[in-house]
């Protein structure tokens, strides 16, 4: 993948806390985050080696042992940017350490704002740089009063047992949200895994963007509900305005 786009590819690394996912590869979870972040430090450690390293080489580890391991062909830089999914201490520990991009959850602006000042700053004491981005749930229309319709509709008709289930595994396992507002965050589910709403007009779209941004967030994941439909309006109606703002650079005409 890095090869056909160039230099393009990245690996968004999780230290996992599906236990189903899991189960389903014939794996087991560890039981503590402790243990997940050095499998993850180890594994991610065998990568950077493979992808760098141009002869076969050892690897005795806590849980990997390896002999005469390779890898072909290495990425196109000799390495890949990293995105590293975490909300706890360890992981945000771990992303500190390691990553280049940290995936988290946005519960409030000002407390977004404050976590990323304080995970850039422990990047820098590692002697790195670090950034930030999140997932984001698009309810875009003409009019904001069609927007928040059409949010409504989403939010009220969604799947409540797909959203008791994945608050059951992520209550049980997971710290990408604090346990103690995952209930609280049932609407966010239903409208988008938790993603922080951007609802309303294409004004008020990028409005909303531009907020994230001022937080210290350098991107967002985009959800919509039927993208195929959505993606084109946003296209044409947010992206320019992001441009207008700063927000993104130009697209250069296809020639």
């Amino acid at each position: 993948m890095d090869h056909i786009g160039n230099g393009r590819a990245g690996l968004n690394l999780v230290a996992g806390w599906n236990q189903p996912e899991y189960e389903a590869l014939g794996g087991q979870l560890p039981e503590d985050h402790e243990t997940r972040y050095r499998l993850a430090h180890e594994w991610l450690d065998i990568m950077q080696r493979l992808w760098r390293e141009k002869e076969p080489f050892e690897y005795q580890g806590e849980f990997w042992q390896l002999a005469h391991t390779y890898s072909e062909p290495k990425p196109v830089s000799d390495s890949l940017p990293i995105i590293n999914a975490a909300g706890s201490k360890q992981g945000r520990e771990f992303a500190a350490r390691n990553a280049n991009f940290l995936f988290t959850t946005v519960l409030s602006l000002d407390k977004t704002r404050d976590e990323i000042s304080a995970l850039q700053q422990q990047a820098q004491a590692n002697g790195r740089s670090i950034s930030a981005m999140t997932l984001s749930s698009v309810f875009c229309r003409p009019t904001r009063k069609e927007a928040e319709e059409y949010y409504r509709y989403v939010v009220d008709n969604a799947d409540e047992g797909a959203i008791d289930n994945i608050i059951r595994i992520m209550f049980a396992t997971a710290e990408s949200f604090p346990k103690a507002a995952l209930e609280s965050l049932r609407e966010r589910f239903a409208a988008g895994h938790g993603g922080w709403p951007l609802v309303g007009t294409p004004d008020d779209i990028a409005d909303g963007l531009e907020q994230l941004a001022k937080a210290g967030l350098a991107g967002t994941v985009f959800g919509f509900v039927d993208y195929i439909k959505e993606l084109p309006y946003f296209e044409q109606e947010v992206l320019p305005r992001l441009e207008a703002k700063g927000l993104r650079r130009p697209v250069r005409e296809k020639t």
